[in-house]
């Protein structure tokens, strides 16, 4: 079996990703790391470590440092079944990062940042001290993520070549459930439904070639 890199991508390299973790939001979250990674770029999240030795806000903060890119999806604030109460880790890691921005290191203030919410001016009612900034709207809908998330990767490339359009990236992502059962019974993982985040990840990273391949295969652009 391949062995997945060891080593940390570059900051430039990287997209940090600040959402829910839910069965429910899974498909934004594997659209949006899709199109992160259709980009050349690497997503990162609070799923990419596991120590119960460490704080989780340290960690979190640490990794934000480390990506010269985010995203902060902040739709989720319907209360909880149970307790009745909201979930705030979104709007808290939000904060954490607009804090490096306006007052961090001179390094830190040249991070570029995306917000997403399901709905536009939503957040005027629930953060409204974030009023004015701009934010990106997504209907729950993983195509619309993926325009989102491409158009301000490109937006914010720098001098490097134009990422592929919302459109392509859209239908290579609607291509990928056809290689991913092939390359985990290959590697021995679990079925797709089921791929762990980082698991998910690699397969990604095994199928994207194949993908393009198929579509020069065919002639397409």
């Amino acid at each position: 079996m391949p062995s997945r890199p060891a080593s940390e991508p570059a900051p430039a390299r990287s997209v940090f990703i600040n959402c829910p973790f839910d069965e429910t939001y899974e498909p934004l979250l594997r659209a949006a790391c899709f199109t992160i990674m259709a980009c050349g770029l690497t997503p990162r999240c609070a799923l990419d470590f596991s120590d119960s030795g460490s704080v989780r806000l340290t960690e979190i903060v640490r990794l934000i440092t480390r990506c010269e890119r985010s995203i902060h999806d902040i739709s989720r604030v319907e209360l909880d079944a149970a307790s009745g109460l909201p979930r705030f880790n979104m709007p808290l890691e939000l904060g954490a990062d607009l804090g490096l921005r306006l007052e961090g290191p001179k390094a830190q203030r040249r991070r570029k940042t995306l917000i997403l919410d399901s709905a536009k001016h939503r957040y005027d009612i629930s953060l409204s001290d974030i009023s004015g900034l701009d934010i990106e709207a997504h209907g729950s809908d993983p195509t619309r993520v993926i325009k989102a998330v491409r158009d301000w990767l490109n937006a914010n490339r720098g001098e490097g070549p134009v990422f592929p359009g919302a459109k392509a990236i859209a239908e290579d992502f609607a291509a990928l459930d056809a290689y991913v059962p092939q390359i985990a019974r290959e590697l021995r993982l679990d079925p797709h439904d089921e791929l762990p985040h980082a698991d998910f990840l690699f397969v990604v990273a095994q199928a994207l070639p194949l993908i393009e391949q198929a579509r020069r295969d065919k002639g397409s652009p």
